[in-house]
């Protein structure tokens, strides 16, 4: 064990680095995996938002389009065109015509208004000097009466010098922000699309009705969006010939309009909400509309990550390898390192067995030669020393032989039915003679019932496997009272038994474990028990499966060893 320990240590430190190393991989490989599930579902996510916001702005387009067109005279509850003429060809300067904003306001909008200076406010659903007039053209009362209602709470809420300082243009110092150059740019293709789809819908070379020629004498500039406290408005710069100028807006119904474009993206974000964007806060240009100060919140995004699966049954893969390989290799290098030691504790088994009777042969053999034995009955003795000492090395090249031969030749053994009596009066004669010169006597039996039974059996194998197991009783059992060794017969079902059994001290269980396993015992061992290479068992378990047979240990300690031979019914 002690020579094998760097063997193993070695073996620890490579499993240790393979284990380390496949370790630090596959956290590498699942690190990355998350990351880049991670960076799937945020790009979708972004695409989402992305289509989103385009799609508001499309939508925020048409309001805006439909508001900037406007001409400045819509803003008058009824105004005198430029040029009227009658039937008959004179000019009626003094015709006046019902603007379309006196009869309601479109989808999203509360109302319009116009102020000069710090004068009070107007607004065309709000004829004042014209209220009979815009009765007979055919307003509501009672709708006049809301939109005054809504005119004076705009009144308490609208600071003039705010709309009065906007340079207006197409777009806000609030548009102006520092943002990415990516997000800058999409934010900018928006906004001019936005802008352009609300200054120019019919995408015509000429301009809107809404702009005035430089030939006329209203200058108008775009619509621009503006906060003020919680209100949304649209609000414009009119400068007329006369130098005057005045402020015309649309007071949006944020409720309606956030309604409409949360609407629009529904099925991309349902969790979405808008919140209003105070002038300056540049750093909220990545979620922002292009059309209005407002930033989209997109909540939660219904975006399922994509699995890793794959990557995990890779990594499974990998690790059921490597544990398959390193138990391949760690019980490789145990039958290596366990055939390694027992082929040593045989040559040092077989060293002790051939050193006794060699120096036996050699110190008789001098003796005989040089003529030191004179007395005829000394001289026999000495012969019949010699004999049973070659007896013995003929024995054990035997077993060594034909365990080779086994371990060389995996096909079975060629099989006859035979009679059992026969086959044990035709085989026990050997045994019979190893017990006699052991002490012993082998007692045979055999009911007259089984020896007529036929079995199936390899005559030369059968009678070397009986005498192994006859001359370990002859070896382990010699210091019995009872020198009697039995033979004898049994069926045990389908099979027949043919059990060796004798009346010695039996064997341990920790011997019992290994019993059957060849070169399991030293020259230490055989020294205390008895002289032998531990190698007859194994070469009769192996002799009686190479027939189809079984060899089994039944034995109980201090009750004598029993083994039983299994034999298949011919």
């Amino acid at each position: 064990m002690r020579r094998s320990l760097p063997t193993w240590m070695a073996l620890a430190l490579c499993v240790a680095l393979a284990c380390g190393a496949l370790a630090w991989l596959s956290v590498t490989t699942l690190r990355l995996e998350r990351a880049e599930a991670r960076a799937r579902v945020q790009a979708q996510v972004e695409e989402r938002i992305r289509l989103a916001l385009w799609r508001m702005d499309g939508r925020l387009a048409r309001l805006l389009a439909q508001e900037s067109t406007r001409p400045a005279s819509a803003w008058e509850s009824f105004y005198s065109p430029l040029h009227a003429f009658s039937p008959e060809g004179g000019e009626l300067s003094t015709m006046r015509i019902a603007s379309p904003l006196l009869y309601g306001t479109p989808d999203g909008v509360k109302l319009h208004f116009t102020f000069q200076g710090l004068a009070l406010l107007g607004s065309p659903q709000v004829p004042v000097m014209e209220y009979a007039l815009a009765l007979t053209a055919g307003a509501r009362r009672e709708q006049i009466e809301q939109y005054r209602r809504l005119l004076v709470e705009l009144e308490s809420r609208l600071d003039r010098r705010v709309l009065l300082g906007i340079e207006t243009g197409a777009s806000s110092p609030e548009l102006v922000v520092a943002a990415r150059e990516q997000n800058a740019i999409e934010f900018s293709r928006r906004q001019e699309q936005a802008w352009s789809n609300a200054l120019y819908p019919g995408l015509l070379n000429e301009a809107p009705s809404g702009l005035t020629p430089a030939t006329q004498e209203v200058q108008v500039s775009p619509m621009v969006p503006v906060w003020m406290g919680e209100e949304l408005l649209l609000v414009r710069r009119v400068e007329r010939s006369s130098g005057s100028v005045e402020v015309q807006g649309v007071w949006l119904d944020w409720g309606r309009v956030r309604t409409l474009l949360l609407a629009e993206v529904t099925d991309l974000l349902p969790g979405a909400e808008l919140e209003r964007v105070a002038p300056g806060a540049g750093d909220l240009l990545e979620r922002r509309l292009a059309s209005l100060p407002v930033r989209l919140i997109p909540g939660n995004v219904p975006v399922e990550p994509a699995g890793g699966a794959p990557v995990m049954w890779s990594l499974i893969v990998a690790w059921g390898a490597l544990v398959l390989a390193m138990a391949a290799v760690g019980l490789l290098l145990f039958g290596a390192l366990s055939l390694s030691e027992r082929r040593a504790a045989f040559v040092s088994a077989v060293t002790h067995e051939l050193r006794t009777p060699l120096t036996t042969f050699r110190m008789y053999a001098e003796m005989l030669a040089e003529g030191m034995v004179t007395e005829e009955s000394q001289r026999q003795g000495y012969y019949a020393t010699l004999l049973r000492e070659s007896n013995r090395l003929a024995h054990l090249v035997e077993n060594v032989l034909a365990y080779a031969r086994l371990e060389r030749k995996r096909a079975p053994r060629a099989v006859e039915p035979m009679e059992l009596g026969a086959l044990l009066r035709d085989n026990l004669g050997r045994s019979e003679e190893r017990a006699g010169e052991a002490g012993k006597s082998l007692v045979l039996e055999c009911d007259e019932a089984l020896e007529g039974a036929r079995v199936l059996v390899e005559p030369s194998g059968a009678e070397q496997v009986l005498f192994n197991l006859v001359d370990n009783a002859c070896k382990y059992a010699r210091g019995a009272e009872d020198a009697r060794i039995h033979v004898r017969a049994e069926r045990r079902g389908s099979r027949i038994a043919i059990v060796v059994a004798d009346h010695g001290p039996g064997i341990s269980p920790t011997d019992a474990r290994n019993l059957f396993e060849p070169f399991s015992k030293s020259s230490e061992r055989a020294a205390e028990s008895a002289p032998g290479v531990g190698l007859g068992l194994a070469l009769s378990r192996r002799l009686a499966r190479a027939m189809g047979a079984e060899l089994r240990y039944e034995g109980k300690p201090g009750k004598g060893a029993a083994f039983v031979f299994l034999l298949r019914l011919g």
